[in-house]
This record gives C-alpha cells, structure tokens and sequence, in this order.
C-alpha cells in the first residue's frame, strides 16, 4: 500500500497528512469475489438530478448574463428541488436552436447514486455496524454541495451484508490506525455510476479540484471501468499562497481506491490536501461508458 511517505520521497516534499493507495487486497479481502459480489448493484442507482441542475442554471446564466442575478436566485429552491423546471421557462424558451441543443446535451443524465449511513463503534477491538438513516446529505464545504440533496437509499441487499460490513470495519481500522483513541465513526456511503455516451463526458469532479468536507475519505473504491478513458484520480496539495500542487496521480483500476486526509487535516497533520478525478469519456463511441465507484466519507465522533 502506497503512503504518504512514499509520496513525500516520490516528490522530494515531506506530506505528513494521511494517504493510502491501494486494493482491496492490501485489506485482506478477496478482489474478484468482492467485484463479483457488488457490480450488480449498480444497476439499481437513481438519477444525480442535481448534477443536471447545476449545469442548466450556469447555462442560462452564461447565456442571459444580464439576467444572471434573477436567475441565480432560483438556484437554490430549483437545486434541491422546491421549485420544478418550470421556474427557467421564460429563458429556455428564448433558446434559439444551437442553444436549446447544448441546453438538452447538458440535461443528460451523466451521474447515478444512491446512499447510506453508518456508526461503527469499536470496544475491546471489536467492531459494531449500525445503519442510520439521514433524510438528506449536505457537506460541509463553500460551494453548491452545501445545499440539501435527497438521493435513494441503498437497498438493504446492497449494504446490510457480511461483505460491506468487513469493508465498513476495514475502512475504520485505517482511521483508528492513525486515531488509535478513536471509538465512534460515521461512514457514508455512495455508490456512484459515471455515465458518458458519444460526445457527453462523464464528470467525475463537476465542483473541480475539491475537499469534501469530511475528516477522511476513500474518494473512490473503483468496482468497474467498462469502455472508458480518463478517470484519472489527483491528489493535490492547497499550499499557503493558495494554489494546489499537483503531489499523486493514478488511474485506479477495479479493487484498487485511495483514502485520504479531507478536511481539518491542515490544523493535526499540517498538509491541506484536495482531490480530483478527470472526466470519462467512451473508448468506442457507438456504446457508453460506464465507471462504477463507491465513494466514502468518515468522521470521528468520538
């Protein structure tokens, strides 16, 4: 498994706040039994409406910028979905052709989801699951994620089983390796499609270089690539005078994830590390490209 010191000597720069890079394996879990196991189960995701959204109210604020403030106080209530899309009807019928166009290209869905929660307490080394359920997920970071987002939660074959349990354990054991005084973790968990087709790309990252506002994350445990490019995961370094520095890069194939410092990491360990991962585009583009991930965020609560 690749640390944050191997990076450092990669680099020639000391990165003191935690990374770990590596499979399934390295946790003592069998790779091709575990892909075979939860590949399916993507099948079932819901539609990331909420990435459409977005995309539609930069749209038509770029295009109608004399209206950009109007438009941007319809954001938020259409965002999180107390206002339908009727509330944008006024500037989508003033697109002419080749806007209307780019306007239905960005409202494909490119994003599916769903997700689930759980406390893990540790006695004695031992480690207890429990599934709570949220009614909405929110971050803790200073863009639209901040917002009130609902997504479907994962169905009780998908996450209440002998092999996400092993996995939940595994994930804490990383954190009380570093934490040996921890005694409570939450997990979140989300089980994330990347869908791109002929032109459309699969945004992995729409926000950008980014934190996602938790203490620790596996930004992604890849379970499939089927007819895709790019996807490239990036581990940067927010420095003093604000700029990210690039520090790692790989291309994670099925099994293989990266975990990480997130957020606060700065004030313990004193880097203040972001993420990144490249859009996905399709191979062969007479059939889409699909890139399976489940993605982690994990705070101590005690």
């Amino acid at each position: 498994m690749i640390t944050e010191k191997e990076i450092s000597k990669r680099i020639g720069k000391t990165i003191k706040s935690p990374i770990r890079v590596g499979s399934v394996a390295d946790l003592r879990i069998d790779v091709s039994s575990f892909l075979h196991f939860f590949r399916p189960f993507f099948s079932q995701l819901q539609d990331d409406v909420y990435l459409v959204r977005g995309k539609q109210i930069a749209f038509l604020k770029t295009t109608f910028s004399s209206d950009s403030e109007a438009i941007e106080k319809l954001h938020k209530p259409y965002f999180e979905g107390t206002k339908s899309i009727d509330v944008l009807a006024y500037w989508i019928q003033q697109l002419d052709e080749d806007q209307k166009q780019e306007f239905d290209r960005l409202s494909t869905i490119t994003r599916q989801r769903n997700i689930a929660t759980f406390l893990i307490e540790i006695w004695d080394d031992q480690y207890f699951v429990e599934r709570i359920v949220e009614q909405g997920f929110e971050q803790d970071v200073d863009d639209f994620r901040v917002w009130k987002r609902v997504f479907k939660q994962a169905d009780r074959d998908t996450v209440e089983n002998k092999s996400f349990f092993e996995l939940l354990k595994k994930m804490a054991g990383l954190v009380k390796r570093i934490h040996p005084e921890t005694r409570k973790i939450q997990i979140t968990s989300h089980f994330m499609r990347t869908i791109s087709k002929e032109k459309i790309k699969g945004e992995n990252s729409p926000e950008g270089v980014h934190e996602d506002g938790a203490q620790y994350i596996m930004s992604a445990l890849v379970i499939n690539r089927q007819n895709i490019v790019g996807a490239e995961s990036q581990i940067y370094e927010k420095t003093t005078t604000k700029d990210n520095e690039l520090i790692y890069t790989k291309v994670l194939e099925p099994g293989e994830f990266i975990f990480q410092a997130d957020t606060g990491e700065e004030f313990t360990f004193g880097n203040d590390l972001w993420h990144y991962v490249t859009p996905i585009e399709p191979e062969d583009i007479s059939k889409p490209g699909i890139r399976d991930i489940i993605g982690f965020d994990m705070d101590i609560l005690e």
